[in-house]
């Protein structure tokens, strides 16, 4: 096939529809203080390019703590908007755990909202970690679908009762995105020759990207709709 060369790294990422997929990770073992309600606020930057959109999302948290009943989470887009994913797990209950929640140890959970099991019922009688695996968040995490995937994500996490305290060990944000500007090709907010360049570079090595009529077939077709979208400019 045709060969490829340096400035193919970039458009190449950056043409498909899902323009960035991957995870941002921290790993602050950060002390989650006992009863309070404003916790711990955890950054989680993201390295998405400056016109990406959210196109799905998942939360990866490892937390340590003796009585998981007590925590209360949260994740806070860089738009500013704040999804509740677990609150006080077990509370309200008519029977087990009691009155004060989820009464075991240890969380390490994915918040999806793929899952079927809510996060809220998942206290388990006898493993540990209490809560694991796939869980469903209190509200659904498609709430941040269509904003700016790039910045600071902030994860919130709080002990709401006394006597118990705990640790954050880590937490990933799982995404994919797709460009809010589809001729942007580079990913830099500015329509230009790389962009011209970097669909012509896609085009010659055939690559699946390059089809930007989604027929599979590589024509003028595509470099209509290209120039079309370019011509139009972006918002």
């Amino acid at each position: 096939g045709p060969a490829m060369n340096a400035s193919l790294c970039i458009p190449m990422l950056l043409l498909t529809n899902a323009a960035f997929a991957g995870d941002a990770c921290v790993s602050p073992l950060m002390p989650i203080p006992d009863h309070n309600q404003s916790g711990i606020a955890i950054p989680i930057e993201s390295s998405a390019g400056a016109n990406e959109l959210v196109e799905s999302l998942s939360l990866s948290v490892e937390i340590d703590h003796p009585w998981v009943g007590d925590l209360q989470i949260s994740l806070e887009s860089p738009a500013g908007t704040t999804i509740s994913l677990l609150d006080r797990p077990g509370i309200p209950s008519s029977g087990f755990p009691g009155p004060f929640g989820c009464g075991g140890r240890d969380l390490n959970a994915m918040f999806s909202d793929d899952a079927t099991v809510p996060a809220e019922g998942a206290c388990s009688f006898s493993a540990q970690p209490v809560i694991a695996g796939s869980v469903l968040p209190i509200q659904s995490l498609a709430a941040f679908m269509g904003e700016p995937a790039d910045g600071v994500w902030t994860l919130h996490v709080s002990d709401q009762s006394a006597y118990d305290a705990g640790v954050l060990i880590n937490a990933c944000i799982s995404m994919t995105t797709s460009i809010a500007c589809t001729p942007d090709l580079t990913g830099d907010g500015v329509l230009d020759f790389f962009d011209v360049s970097a669909f012509l570079s896609a085009y010659s090595a055939q690559d699946p990207a390059a089809d930007f009529t989604g027929d599979g077939q590589f024509d003028f077709f595509d470099v209509s709709a290209f120039l079309n979208a370019y011509s139009a400019g972006c918002p």
